[in-house]
């Protein structure tokens, strides 16, 4: 049943840190899109400014009689907001597993062979999920193996024996029991 336990609470924090990793990696590539996409536009628009104020000029626009359409993509361009083009081009670009396509991110994990599953099992097991519940549950055992060794050590050294016992043995006894009730003696501790 214990054993059935710890697998549970494995397989639970491998999907939470499967999900947090995989929503901070689309986060993540949606920022760099965005990032790459709004400066890219900026200095577009920045290289366009000359080409810009010409087209508005209609004697320039004559000249470039077969090549009307760069106007017409200057003054566009210069319409749209850099934001919302960032936004858009980061949405377009949008992957599910983060920066790759998911069937070329198994292409690599397949082609990386054992060192690469090796490397991600080995990023779970050091991870603060798996970790830290383990180093609590060894730290509660030792301090109850602890408590329980300073005990047996005092009741073993006591001089007075059966006839009175120490405090802290009435606190780890049930409420349901009676406290050392066959001494007249003794008096219960709570």
């Amino acid at each position: 049943m214990q054993i059935m336990h710890e697998v549970m609470n494995i397989s639970k924090n491998a999907c939470s840190i499967i999900t947090v990793s995989w929503i901070s990696i689309l986060i993540v590539g949606r920022i760099y899109d965005f990032h790459v996409a709004y400066i890219s536009f900026i200095e577009r628009t920045k290289s366009e400014e000359w080409l810009l104020e010409h087209s508005q000029d209609d004697h320039f626009f004559h000249k470039m009689a077969y090549h009307t359409d760069v106007c017409a993509m200057v003054v566009g361009n210069s319409i749209i907001w850099p934001s919302l083009y960032g936004i858009n081009e980061s949405m377009s670009k949008m992957k599910l597993c983060g920066f790759y396509d998911c069937s070329q991110l198994l292409q690599v994990v397949y082609n990386g062979g054992v060192p690469v599953i090796f490397c991600i099992i080995l990023m779970y097991i050091v991870t603060p999920s798996f970790i830290l519940p383990l180093t609590q549950r060894m730290y509660s055992v030792h301090c109850e193996k602890r408590m329980i060794a300073s005990l047996n050590a005092l009741h073993k050294h006591s001089d007075v024996g059966d006839k009175q016992k120490h405090a802290m043995y009435y606190n780890l006894l049930d409420e349901n029991t009676p406290a050392y009730s066959r001494n007249n003696n003794s008096v219960r501790v709570v």
